[in-house]
């Protein structure tokens, strides 16, 4: 990917929290509203989003109980303090918090002392006599932490995609002979789908990136699980789209590749995946696939689903290869066999 493309995409969100951390305390609900509304719209970062709604936790309740207390007008609310067994759960419980202010917005200000002090409270276990007193650690504490989950994310999608984006490259330019024989004669004892995955598989090892390859998942065996040391899941399929394949084959064999990966992504507890395609065929394809920061992708149940081809056909020169015979594929095609 284009270190620029990187650089603008952190710019936008750094700069969307930043709005929240500076703007003065009475506009710090409404700032929380538009950026919760932003995140759970955005094209990209809305399956990390779902994945931290998705975490419920007694934290998460205690968050709950001080809004509905407040609401109620029921004073101060009893209420435990922050705990969290990992840097996800962290995550979690800010993006909670978050989502909490956010929804003070429609609240009568008169309520924001209590509900702030108690958000401040829980988090900190300090006690605050006024909601500006609160909304300071609040963002400290909370909205920090969403933020730097986020960045962290986005940081480990696009150095996977880059990686894939560098291999796609390679292979057009100076491969595709060696992976049409791999695709026919094999590799390491595997050809076909399984040999091409296999050749993906040596050059993601040998960019030196620090993971460790997982085993197969209850939905079976995706062609590349790759595990962080902070114990993150990248999963990597590989679809391999014959020479003489049909426009309805193509259609089910790349639906059928976001499904998989789907499932993997289920099983792994991921917001995302990869699916890689090599294609032998000199049909273009044609995917109607959403595209934000240089990416295209399909959402599927949630789960984000990266797609980049890697063209292996046998290409003519451009002036002998006349008019490119094109397969549109729709999403309704896509997702059907999904959803």
């Amino acid at each position: 990917m284009d270190p620029q493309v990187i650089q603008r995409t952190r710019y936008v969100l750094h700069a969307r929290f930043r709005r929240v951390q500076k703007c003065p305390p009475a506009l710090f609900p409404s700032a929380c509203a538009q950026l919760v509304t932003w995140l759970e719209n955005h094209s990209v970062l809305f399956s990390l989003v779902r994945r931290l709604e998705s975490q419920s936790t007694e934290s998460h309740k205690c968050i709950e109980k001080i809004l509905s207390d407040s609401t109620a007008g029921q004073g101060y609310p009893q209420l435990g303090f922050y705990t969290a067994d990992s840097s996800d759960d962290h995550a979690a419980l800010c993006f909670h918090v978050l989502r909490a202010v956010a929804r003070t917005a429609a609240m009568p200000s008169t309520a924001w002392d209590i509900v702030f002090s108690c958000l401040g409270e829980f988090l900190t276990s300090e006690r605050y006599e006024s909601a500006n007193e609160a909304i300071r650690s609040i963002r400290d504490v909370a909205i920090d932490g969403v933020y730097e989950y986020l960045d962290e994310q986005i940081d480990t999608r696009n150095i996977t995609y880059s990686i894939l984006l560098k291999y796609k490259q390679r292979s057009e330019w100076f491969y595709r002979n060696r992976l049409r024989g791999i695709a026919d004669e094999g590799l390491e004892g595997f050809n076909g789908e399984r040999g091409l995955a296999r050749d993906l598989q040596e050059y993601v090892f040998n960019q030196h990136v620090e993971f460790t390859i997982e085993p197969r998942s209850s939905s079976g065996e995706a062609d590349l699980i790759l595990r962080e040391p902070r114990g993150r899941y990248l999963i990597i399929d590989a679809k391999y789209i014959r020479e003489d394949a049909a426009p309805s084959a193509i259609r089910t064999q790349l639906a059928s590749g976001f499904h998989q990966v789907a499932r993997y992504c289920e099983d792994y507890r991921e917001p995302e995946g990869f699916l890689v395609s090599f294609v032998r065929s000199s049909k273009r394809l044609s995917l109607d696939l959403e595209e934000s920061d240089g990416l295209t992708f399909l959402r599927l149940g949630g789960k984000t689903i990266y797609y980049l081809a890697v063209q292996i056909s046998e290409e003519p020169s451009a002036s002998k290869s006349g008019m490119a015979d094109e397969i549109t594929i729709v999403r309704d095609q896509l997702v059907s066999a999904i959803e």
